[in-house]
């Protein structure tokens, strides 16, 4: 009995935290062309290619699909990832969700059929985008153990290769500055995941309703910790072009919601490492979505403790080596491991978990 109980357990969403059925018979509803910008400005070009991020302003043009997305995001339940990860581990969160593309018909349209597959394609200069992850962000602000500032590049939580061009678009369900626990990033951080520039500068995008902060995945970034708002925002992940599944053990890895996201043998893709990222799990966006990705996830199959706990302690095993250095080439949350006498050993916040840290970070950090 207990054991067809946790097969049944294991068959629901609220487990795997997205949904096989992958929204194929969803339709897109919304009127794109008059509700938001069509092109990307050449200034703004510039400036996210420069300095790895870059404020789209009044991007969204009508604010009361704004509204919607946040109406639709409260009405989708939790799963594991909010039920157990955030209430246990990732207590600063009020609620984590990811893959909510699957699950929704509004954030399908958002992510699979609305501007940011045209607007990558013109940020990263490429004729063809694919969607990598559709995420929910929703902070506990004053009641969270902690506001501190979590420094980190996106790298750590791609299915790809660092080199692959990537965007993030954050969408937030209200006005957002540094002043109110808004996204911070050291400027042209992006152009070397292994390193930091010679010269600290920080930016501090300020956001309105309407407007969209895009960054590079490589851009080095974090919550100022001044505020400690509790913000609520969307993150929609894109790469370019043709790329393979590079998210393999020499990846910080640990019960945290980007292993599940694209690991082999936890998420549901079927796909091995150096297999092309496509199909269902990274559908087409631009230049048009294809229909025979517009499905069910063929392969998909529940994730366990077990597979999971596999990945992890290989990971954990590559990580730690003789020479008490990180492995070369491991990807963890500052970056891409190049030389290991650039790095340390450092606790990751309050937790007391010792993560390595770039040194060139450090100045950041403080």
């Amino acid at each position: 009995l207990i054991a067809c109980g946790v097969a049944l357990l294991q068959r629901t969403v609220w487990w795997a935290a997205y949904d096989s059925h992958n929204c194929e018979s969803c339709n897109p509803r919304i009127d794109w062309k008059s509700a938001s910008r069509q092109k990307v400005g050449n200034h703004e070009k510039v400036d996210f290619s420069v300095d790895g991020v870059v404020v789209l302003k009044g991007a969204i043009m009508d604010e009361a699909l704004i509204a919607a997305l946040g109406a639709e995001c409260d009405r989708l339940s939790n799963t594991f990832l909010t039920s157990i990860i955030s209430k246990f581990l990732l207590k600063f969160y009020l609620r984590y969700e990811h893959r909510l593309e699957t699950r929704s018909e509004i954030l399908r349209d958002w992510a699979v059929h609305g501007p940011f597959g045209k607007w990558a394609a013109q940020l990263l200069n490429t004729s063809e985008v694919r969607l990598y992850n559709t995420e929910l962000i929703f902070h506990r602000g004053s009641e969270s153990p902690t506001c501190k500032p979590a420094w980190h590049r996106d790298t750590v939580a791609a299915p790809f290769a660092p080199e692959v061009p990537s965007v993030v678009f954050n969408i937030y369900l209200h006005d957002i500055d540094a002043e109110s626990d808004g996204l911070i990033y050291v400027r042209r951080s992006h152009l070397d995941p292994s390193s930091m520039p010679e010269s600290i500068d920080i930016i501090e995008p300020r956001i309105s309703v309407g407007d969209v902060l895009v960054h590079s995945a490589n851009s080095y970034h974090t919550t100022s910790g001044r505020g400690c708002f509790k913000r609520r925002s969307l993150q929609f992940r894109y790469f370019a072009g043709t790329a393979t599944l590079a998210h393999g053990p020499l990846r910080q890895a640990g019960p945290i919601p980007w292993t599940f996201a694209h690991a082999p043998g936890v998420a549901p893709h079927g796909l091995k490492l150096g297999d092309v990222l496509q199909g269902p799990w990274y559908p087409l966006v631009h230049p048009e979505p294809l229909e025979k990705e517009q499905r069910s996830v063929p392969e998909a199959k529940p994730w366990g403790i077990l597979s999971l706990g596999r990945f992890v302690s290989e990971s954990i095993s590559l990580i730690n080596t003789s020479t008490g250095k990180p492995a070369p080439g491991f990807i963890v949350m500052d970056g891409v491991v190049k030389n290991p006498e650039e790095w340390h050993w450092k606790p990751m916040g309050d937790t007391g978990m010792m993560l390595p840290s770039l040194k060139k970070a450090a100045w950041v950090h403080s």
